[in-house]
């Protein structure tokens, strides 16, 4: 079983906070999507199943906090914890001291067992095997805190707040065995400096074969989008290709925010307009590809010796597009990244709406 910490919000907290913030946003963004012709939002909807689980990962590559309710943003899922706490999915990461370059569980599969519990006041807690635990506040702003830079996909550098020595300290210890080597970054989400300017990086190639994918929907330091839908069905037909020994894969290795049950298999491929709930509005724009980290398994940190499930996949999982193979290579499909057209409050059990008027 994952030992991902449960967070249930205080729904009036949440939907207070978010509709207070939001109210504006969702008037104009409804207006403008309605009279932008192709980009129209639908008016009507089909059921096609439901939210089963949410999941946010706040330190990219460690474990994930599952969630009952939460708001969807531009940057991914944020769960509001008290007044001086919340917690947004990839806001943490670890870079190199030295290269500067980011870590994650694809070189270090121990990352997988780093836990964060957010506390109260501002504070967080990580945890991990045979480590004290460390205790760090979220800074209420960028003022008087170093701003570094790591390197992230295709080169791309990012900005990110450094969380100081002792973090570093930890860190280093835990993943590397010693001393140094290692450093926590994290993404002061209120900070436009902050936001990352993909328009000069790889994502350019991924746009000229998935129209509908935008620069605004990248997250803080997620992949190419703030969220990621998998389905059950489509886990459970995995599993059926599997050696005998890995028919119990647990869907945690692919790192999904959104896990929806009751749906046909792979049928999240062809969904265009998702909604979730009554308010969220999203478009499927991107197939989401899997890397080696997928082959880790993230109650152990083990990785598979016979490369699966990467293996399986890539037997009947690969892009065929003309021209998105291209930039796909040899990574399989397993899921769909969505971005974010309207914000809102999104619950576990949550139906799940394809728009079908367009």
């Amino acid at each position: 079983m994952s030992e991902a910490v449960t967070v249930t919000s205080p729904q009036s907290t949440t939907v207070v906070i978010g509709m207070a913030a939001v109210l504006i946003t969702v008037a104009v963004a409804w207006w403008h999507q309605r009279v932008t012709g192709r980009n129209r939002v639908p008016t009507k909807w089909r059921r096609v199943g439901e939210i089963s689980e949410m999941t946010i990962y706040p330190l990219k590559s460690g474990r994930g906090v599952e969630l009952k309710e939460a708001f969807c943003t531009d940057l991914g899922l944020r769960t509001v914890i008290d007044q001086t706490t919340e917690l947004l999915d990839r806001t943490f990461l670890v870079f190199g001291s030295d290269d500067r370059t980011y870590m994650t569980a694809a070189r270090f599969p121990k990352m997988l067992l780093i836990t964060i519990t957010p506390e109260s006041d501002g504070i967080v807690t990580f945890r991990a095997p045979d480590m004290p635990e460390l205790q760090y506040k979220i800074p209420d702003s960028s003022e008087g805190l170093t701003t570094s830079t790591c390197i992230v996909w295709w080169s791309e550098v990012v900005k990110t707040l450094d969380c100081g020595e002792e973090a570093a300290t930890w860190f280093s210890r835990f993943i590397l065995g010693k001393d140094k080597g290692a450093r926590l970054g994290y993404y002061p989400q209120e900070n436009p400096e902050f936001r990352r300017d993909i328009s000069k990086v790889k994502l350019t190639a991924f746009q000229q074969h998935y129209k509908k994918l935008n620069d605004d929907d990248v997250g803080a330091y997620t992949y190419l989008s703030g969220f990621m839908l998998l389905s059950e069905s489509t886990m459970d037909d995995l599993r059926s290709r599997l050696p005998e020994r890995l028919r119990d894969l647990s869907h945690r290795r692919f790192r999904g925010n959104f896990i929806a049950r009751n749906t046909i298999p792979y049928e999240e491929d062809k969904w265009d307009w998702v909604r979730v709930g009554e308010q969220a509005i999203f478009r499927t724009v991107k197939p989401c590809t899997r890397c080696t980290i997928v082959n880790v398994d993230p109650e152990t940190a083990v990785r598979d010796p016979e490369m699966e499930p990467l293996r399986t996949l890539r037997s009947y999982r690969l892009v065929t597009t003309p021209g998105a193979k291209d930039v796909e290579g040899v990574d399989p499909i397993m899921g769909v990244y969505l971005g974010l057209r309207i914000p809102g409050v999104v619950k576990e059990g949550d139906p799940i709406y394809v728009g079908y008027d367009q």
